[in-house]
């Protein structure tokens, strides 16, 4: 794993040697059952699979202080806390291409996160679509940053996949409506809804029998280009700001970022994009990759020694951005209004 941040256009590396997973995502590939075509069965039969799936993988849950079901303004969550009294928190949005994904299945990574960052995690059970496509999801984030914000001291936003999606959404929103964010942590993040980018290209082509899978590359490019048109049907939205964060007229003045990037992973060349982005505009950025890893692997902790290293990563980048929000802020009595 390394932390240094690359500069250049992101690349799927090594074109001529076939790409190697970690073992342990061989294991875990070797493993596991198809999956339902999203674009052909139905949608609760996606969910559940989805959610069998991310079950079966996250292991025993961590032991947390408390765990409280909280209404956000309308916006259901469960607020996690290490301690009792935290006075920063962590918005945190799930994955599941927008269209899977609940409270459930992601108690875990809630549950790792709090731990680590010592502040409180409030996992927001976010609208999916097709029932309600954008801007729901993405309304519902923003919706419970504002409760955060009136309830604890200092709040940042988190989440992967679509998640991050949602997370970099709401933290140029923030920017945009002059809201103070300690941070933003970015987990191999959906940030480009265009299709036939040069990387999605090459990963289509590259990984075409990726860990033995035939159609892995082909495959992995049109379930995120149907998740893309389930999120957003209108293709002309799909470069909004708030729908593509890597097509922002500008990210000057974000929250500071963290991103976690898998080596094999089709959402990898974005997020090196839009860590190089954040960078030349002045916004503090930590760009993390694991190597041999796959997209989904930060929740797997039953399965994935990265995933545990990946959420220690994370929570300390967290707690460090919390700390330092302190040195800014004024004090005052925090209350949770349910």
């Amino acid at each position: 794993m390394s932390s240094a941040f690359r500069r250049g256009s992101p690349a799927v590396r090594d074109e001529d040697t076939p790409p190697r997973p970690h073992e342990q995502v061989q294991a875990f590939l070797d493993s596991s059952g198809s999956s339902p075509d999203p674009w052909s069965a139905d949608i609760a039969t996606v969910r559940a699979d989805a959610r069998e799936k991310v079950l079966a993988v996250t292991g025993e849950p961590s032991a947390v202080a408390s765990v409280e079901s909280i209404d956000a303004d309308g916006v259901p969550g469960r607020l996690y806390r290490s301690a009792g009294a935290e006075r920063d928190v962590l918005v945190w949005t799930h994955g599941g291409g927008w269209i899977h994904g609940d409270l459930d299945t992601a108690d875990g990574v809630a549950r790792a996160l709090v731990n680590r960052a010592a502040c409180a995690v409030l996992s927001i059970d976010y609208r999916l679509a097709p029932e309600q496509p954008f801007p729901a999801g993405f309304d519902d984030a923003w919706t419970a940053v504002t409760w955060a914000r009136r309830n604890f001291g200092s709040v940042a936003v988190g989440g992967d996949s679509s998640g991050g999606n949602l997370a970099a959404a709401v933290a140029l929103k923030a920017r945009d409506e002059g809201v103070e964010l300690a941070a933003q942590l970015l987990v191999y993040p959906a940030l480009d809804s265009v299709e036939d980018t040069d990387y999605k290209v090459a990963f289509r082509q590259r990984y075409a029998t990726f860990a033995g899978r035939p159609g892995f590359g082909s495959n992995s490019c049109r379930r995120l280009q149907h998740i893309w048109e389930t999120y957003v049907p209108d293709p002309a939205a799909r470069k909004a700001s708030y729908v593509s964060p890597l097509h922002t007229e500008s990210v000057y003045g974000v929250a500071p970022a963290t991103i976690i990037t898998a080596e094999h992973d089709f959402l990898r060349g974005e997020a090196e994009d839009y860590a190089q982005r954040l960078s030349a505009a002045g916004v503090p950025v930590e760009l993390y990759e694991y190597p041999g890893q796959i997209h989904g692997f930060f929740e797997m902790f039953a399965v994935m020694t990265d995933s545990h290293h990946a959420v220690g990563v994370a929570g300390d980048a967290v707690r460090r951005a919390f700390q330092s929000s302190h040195h800014n802020e004024p004090s005052k009595e925090l209350s949770c209004d349910r």
